[in-house]
């Protein structure tokens, strides 16, 4: 055997049991079998020693054997390194060399600060094997600056925290971005900062390097411009020739910095050395020569303006006004109002734009001295991403009630977001430039128009609610400072549903019942529809049963939708009857099929499945199951099929199929994780909870549903806290501790009669029937037992649990029920 087949022999091994030792002698048998080497222990030893190169999972050493510790895969966000770089070499032996948690880089503009960060961060990347974080920070630019809670939401989500799971709140992110780094070697590179504050990590193991303008109180490398030596070598990287005289001469009008060396060497590519010199000391540019400005810069900047055809210089004076970060061609053929690829083209190759890609931007100085050149200032940028937004919205979600959007010009590029992932990929693309637009807007209708038109995709894209509160903030501002009632309501309205995507039911409350009450003031029958429905959904998630169907019905008597009929059905589905939640969504189902809805008619088989497990018509529930398994399509998301899962679960549950249910239980707990939906979550543990406590595993059960119980209460979400208590009565019921089976039980009631979920009452009755009994108390077991009969005859409940099966409530009525009213 090779020694490289040796080497993957041991890494199986090791693999197999990752996280525990692995015995010296089962090692050495893995690796060598029936013949192992004279002396297997050194063997044994060199061959770690090499697969410790090899492999980036930490290897211990324990006392009997080995122990593979895996380590989680990390971010890699570094930029690429510059192929031409010259020079530095002290300061990187300085920087490179220094144990300090924050390494700082300072000087002027253009000096080469961020290529020396770079080409450190990838010289010392290899200490880091738990990923590299970067961000550019634009502290120097004209443009809004990135603010600390946006990118510790990305690196956040960079580093593996569910989206749902990044706070808001700036003091309780840099606590989790501290928590999570614990324990990983992280590097962190900070780039343009004013002063990097919270984003710097802090925690040992993990190393910073942060550029800037101003001096920080850091192991700071502050630099000069490049040597006459190093602007040399940097030409001959650059392939410019020319004498040494006129080289020297170059460098001295270039001021000696990298910037402008790169950007003069562009235009040099196919001109002539000496006249270049000639217009580059002309008109009084002598005074380039001072470095504590951007003059020498400006200088440069300025000839390779003049140069350019006259379609790219005013292309260029345009795209100073890009908010964002970067940008695509179509968005410079907006600001142009024609195709912007050739003078796109003209301005890459003359250095003064960027190019990633498919993506172009520009260096902060090259924005400052576009935006000084005086261009006139268009609204078609904001236009274009309006009309795209606007356009990934309603592929996204066409139900959604938006604001009106005004007429655009009919020239603006339109790409192809006919299909979600089309306008998930847009909306990707282009998310920081909006918001950056956003947040430029001050008080002007598109703040509130282009955050309104991004709703649909906020919605969509779980990962950034940061960004969605920061601009629908924005929005609800300038709606406030205008004075517009119509928009201010919106505002409110998105701002209560990224409060409902995050799980903050309660801070969603009061910005509805505020859109309601501004939408009232205008009389805008079509939003309050909207708002109403929304007012009832949160409602229902807090557990207020009798307030969220008294909204829905209000919005229902606006006009009948297929939404407002869905979510009323599903409301009933806590309240009762359960019959008219079956009549609800089946009326649901018929306005989406006549309307042709898709998303709509899949929704409500779903619906129908999961209402039949509490009728007990398992029969119906298998047949709605089926149907929208032939029907639903991958663009309804992930969230969906986690739901569809938990349901096939419960219904093997029911058919006592446990091995079956398990399965899919836990599979519905992996895919809630993965795309970090807390209430399915809640919903996947209660399940595999019940599940393991009726095979006997109650204090596995107990794990499952403690869990469920905390994330439910971290988001007040009632229906999640009632159903978990009352199956933690049963696990410690099972487990013999009735003392505490009897407080989870009472607890889970006196939740369940605040908020009316009458039909998850049954179960709760049922429970404390059988705790009394087990008790020894006969008289309030009965009591408890008529009450749960009860419930269960006033609801319809028949389904759903071994506790109501026990009650004998577990077969619907002779007839087969009711499923219409």
């Amino acid at each position: 055997m090779s020694r490289e087949s040796r080497q993957a022999a041991l890494h199986r091994a090791l693999l197999a049991r990752a996280g525990e030792p692995v015995l010296f002698g089962d090692l050495v048998r893995e690796v060598w079998g029936d013949e192992p080497p004279v002396r297997p222990l050194p063997a044994l030893r060199n061959l770690v020693r090499r697969l410790r190169q090899s492999v980036g999972d930490e290897i211990v050493t324990d006392a009997s054997g080995y122990r593979l510790v895996v380590r989680r895969p990390g971010p890699a966000q570094l930029p690429a390194d510059l192929p031409d770089f010259v020079g530095r070499e002290r300061e990187l032996a300085a920087l490179a060399g220094s144990d300090a948690r924050v390494l700082a880089i300072t000087g002027p503009p253009g000096v080469g600060k961020t290529a020396l960060a770079v080409r450190l961060a990838h010289r010392i990347r290899d200490r880091f094997p738990d990923g590299q974080l970067h961000v550019n920070l634009r502290g120097f630019a004209t443009g809004p600056p990135v603010t600390p809670e946006q990118v510790l939401g990305r690196f956040l989500r960079a580093l593996g925290v569910a989206p749902e799971n990044v706070p808001l709140d700036l003091g309780e992110q840099v606590a989790l971005y501290r928590e999570t780094l614990r324990g990983r070697r992280v590097l962190v590179l900070l780039d343009n900062a004013v002063e990097p504050g919270p984003l710097v990590p802090d925690v040992e193991g993990c190393t910073a390097i942060v550029t800037s303008r101003n001096a920080l109180r850091a192991d700071e490398v502050r630099l000069d411009v490049l040597t006459g030596g190093e602007a040399a070598r940097l030409l001959d990287r650059l392939g410019v020739a020319g004498s040494p005289h006129e080289r020297a001469d170059l460098i001295g009008l270039c001021a000696h910095l990298p910037l402008a060396l790169r950007i003069a060497a562009a235009h040099l590519a196919d001109r002539y050395l000496p006249d270049y010199l000639a217009e580059l000391r002309g008109g009084g540019r002598l005074d380039a020569l001072e470095i504590e400005g951007d003059a020498a810069v400006r200088a440069t900047f300025e000839l390779s303006h003049r140069t350019l055809p006259e379609r790219a210089r005013e292309l260029f004076g345009l795209l100073g006004q890009v908010p964002g970060p970067d940008f695509g061609v179509e968005a410079a053929s907006a600001l142009l109002g024609e195709d912007a690829h050739g003078p796109l083209d003209q301005l890459v190759a003359a250095s003064l734009v960027h190019r990633a890609g498919t993506r172009h931007s520009l260096h902060d100085l090259l924005r400052e001295y576009a935006q000084g050149l005086g261009a006139p200032v268009t609204a078609r940028l904001d236009e274009y991403y309006l009309l795209n937004a606007d356009a990934a919205a309603r592929s996204l979600n066409p139900e959604l009630h938006r604001l009106p959007v005004p007429a655009l010009p009919a020239d603006l590029p339109a790409h192809d977001l006919s299909d979600m992932p089309g306008a998930l990929a847009w909306f990707e693309a282009e998310r920081a430039n909006v918001v950056a637009a956003v947040l430029s807007a001050g008080a002007r209708p598109i703040a509130w128009q282009l955050t309104d038109a991004m709703r649909a995709c906020f919605l969509h894209h779980t990962g950034n609610v940061i960004d969605w509160f920061t601009t629908v903030r924005a929005g609800l501002a300038a709606a406030r400072a205008l004075g517009d009632v119509g928009a201010e309501a919106a505002m409110s309205g998105s701002l209560g549903l990224a409060h409902w995507r995050s799980g903050q039911f309660a801070e969603a409350l009061p910005e509805y019942r505020r859109a309601v009450e501004l939408t009232r003031q205008r009389d805008d029958p079509e939003a309050l529809k909207s708002f109403l429905g929304n007012l009832g959904i949160i409602h229902w998630e807090l557990g207020d049963l009798a307030e969220a169907a008294e909204a829905m019905r209000a919005s229902l008597a606006i006009e009948p939708s297929p939404n407002a009929l869905y979510n009323l059905s599903c409301v009933l589905l806590d309240l009762g009857p359960l019959d008219l939640a079956v009549h609800y969504a089946e009326e649901a189902l018929r306005v989406s099929t006549e309307l042709g809805l898709t998303a709509g008619i899949v929704f409500c088989l779903r619906g129908l499945a999961v209402t039949h497990l509490f009728t007990g018509r398992f029969d119906l529930v298998a047949e709605y199951q089926d149907r929208v398994a032939a029907t639903a399509t991958a663009e309804l998301g992930p969230v969906f099929f986690a739901r569809g899962t938990e349901t096939q679960a419960f219904l093997r549950l029911e058919q006592g199929r446990l091995d079956e249910a398990e399965a899919l239980a836990r599979r519905t707990v992996e895919l809630a994780v993965e795309c970090a939906d807390d209430m399915v979550e809640v919903d996947g543990r209660i399940t595999l909870g019940m599940v393991l406590e009726q095979q006997g595993r109650a204090e596995e059960a107990v794990e499952q549903h403690d869990q469920a119980l905390a994330i439910s209460r971290k988001s007040a979400f009632a229906r999640g806290e009632v159903q978990s208590l009352t199956c933690l009565a049963a696990d410690h019921r099972a487990l013999g501790d009735l003392a505490l089976s009897l407080r989870c039980a009472t607890e889970a009631d006196e939740r369940a009669e605040r908020g009316q979920l009458r039909v998850r009452q049954v179960q709760v009755a049922g429970e404390l029937a059988l705790t009394y009994q087990a008790l020894g108390d006969r008289e309030e077991a009965e009591r408890q037992r008529l009450r749960a009969v009860e419930l269960a005859l006033a609801t319809g409940r028949r389904g759903v649990g071994a506790t109501v099966a026990r009650l004998g409530l577990a077969q619907p009525p002779a007839n087969g029920g009711s499923t219409s009213s």
